[in-house]
């Protein structure tokens, strides 16, 4: 999958304080490590799980078009697709009409697809040699209160691992898991093709 993300997340599923009332922290000393912890705890629930979790925004890069009428976008929770480009042989690039060229289905968590039209093919001929189709899209979650709770639940006791174990829990040579994390994201997790 050939995904580069263009605007990266803004909020997160949970804030500061609720990650320092999880770990029963009263200062303010460690708030920008707890900060950064909560990001890193998020990006790893989002590679888990295989969803973005909060809004931002992907350009999903494919070399031809699918021979179904369906292209499948990635990371679940779509909300928009804000183009579908294609670029000639000469790299003349052309801005797909939605609703004329192709329709979008956003699946509420699910992957979002965007589909054809009845009776419209996908656009045929010879395209540039590189990444000729971009198809930027904006997914995740818009706000923390809208993340199903045992995601937000998994950043949490990812932030007080991290906090905890400032460095590898290793036990003898072999890295201890987290199956308390692994359990709450079992149902979360997106399967398909990507």
């Amino acid at each position: 999958m050939n995904v580069v993300i263009v605007t990266r997340p803004t909020t997160e599923p949970v804030s500061v304080a609720e990650v320092k009332t999880h770990l029963r922290i009263d200062g303010t000393d460690d708030d920008e490590m707890i900060a950064t912890l909560v990001m890193a705890a998020r990006e790893q629930v989002e590679t888990i799980t295989r969803r973005a979790i909060m809004t931002q925004t992907w350009d999903y890069f494919l070399d031809e078009f699918p021979r179904s009428n369906v292209i499948v976008i990635p990371f679940g929770n779509l909300a928009s697709v804000t183009s579908v480009k294609r670029k000639d042989t000469a790299g003349a690039e052309t801005t797909m009409t939605v609703t004329t060229d192709y329709l979008v289905q956003t699946n509420g968590s699910q992957h979002g697809m965007i589909v054809l039209p009845y009776g419209v093919p996908w656009p045929s001929g010879a395209f540039y040699p590189s990444n000729p189709i971009t198809i930027r899209f904006i997914c995740g979650w818009t706000s923390a209160a809208l993340v199903p709770s045992k995601i937000r639940t998994a950043v949490k006791f990812l932030c007080a691992e991290m906090y905890e174990n400032r460095g590898e829990s290793v036990i003898g040579q072999t890295v201890v898991e987290n199956k308390t994390v692994d359990a709450l994201l079992a149902s979360e997790r997106l399967w398909g093709s990507f």
